[in-house]
């Protein structure tokens, strides 16, 4: 799968040490060693012609000391203060580190990482800190054009009758990043009538399972119901509402669809 990236190529120069603006330790502990670190790249913003889903990354840490440390160089990625990742840093010089890391983000997400790096047995309190900044492609939720279903259905006295439910459903970025398609039942009294009920755009018709689509990727959703003589009268909500492959959603449009003897 093809990704467009567009890099931000830079380094994050940041260095933390406990109580002090510069390299230093506390009394009776080793003096701090580390000097700089940087993350390439820091910044990955994803262009419009990316495809929407997961991606692998090479992340590279660096870290650079004012002189040969005693002990070696860990590293650790966070994301919102949890620990997605920790690892060793390999000597390029004595005085120079570097850790490749494979990170697999989202295309549509916005996400920050948080790198950190240390002396292992850290005495000095010493700690370098830089940052990774994920920025998803812009992508809009799913477009509902329309809906409609049976509005008004007659409890049988034998047999089943059915009830469609039908809803054309667009994505402005394309119709492969539309996720789900689903509705949902609220009665007369305010209660939801079972769960989420998927709705299908695939071309297949079998009216005994519900399946009621005509043509294959014409952007119409259906689905079909049966009620029977157990069934009861009611006015119900039908709600409707689409996902898209990012998680946005859709507006939620509602019918109204009758029961009764």
């Amino acid at each position: 799968m093809k990704h467009y990236l567009i890099f931000i190529i830079g380094s994050v120069l940041l260095l933390w040490a406990t109580g002090c603006d510069s390299p230093s330790s506390p009394a009776g502990t080793d003096r701090a060693v580390l000097s700089s670190l940087s993350i390439q790249p820091n910044t990955i913003q994803f262009g419009a012609q990316s495809s929407i889903g997961d991606t692998t990354l090479t992340v590279q840490i660096r870290a650079t000391s004012i002189e040969a440390p005693k002990n070696v160089l860990l590293y650790t990625i966070e994301q919102d203060g949890v620990l997605l990742t920790e690892g060793t840093l390999e000597s390029e010089s004595d005085t120079s580190f570097l850790a490749e890391y494979s990170l697999t983000v989202n295309t549509s997400s916005n996400t920050n990482y948080t790198v950190y790096v240390y002396e292992d047995e850290n005495t000095s309190g010493q700690r370098l800190q830089g940052q990774l900044q994920i920025r998803g492609r812009i992508v809009s939720p799913p477009v509902i054009e329309e809906v409609n279903n049976t509005e008004q259905v007659t409890i049988p006295d034998s047999g089943n009758q059915r009830i469609d439910f039908f809803a054309r459903v667009v994505h402005p970025n394309g119709q492969e990043l539309i996720d789900r398609v689903n509705f949902f039942l609220i009665d007369q009294s305010g209660s939801q009538l079972g769960n989420d009920f998927s709705m299908f755009d695939n071309g297949v018709f079998n009216e005994v399972e519900g399946l009621i689509d005509e043509a294959e990727g014409d952007s119409l959703y259906s689905r079909a119901f049966f009620i029977n003589p157990g069934n009861s009268p009611d006015e119900i909500t039908v709600n409707y509402y689409a996902i898209g492959e990012d998680g946005q959603s859709s507006d939620t449009l509602q019918t109204q669809l009758s029961i009764i003897e």
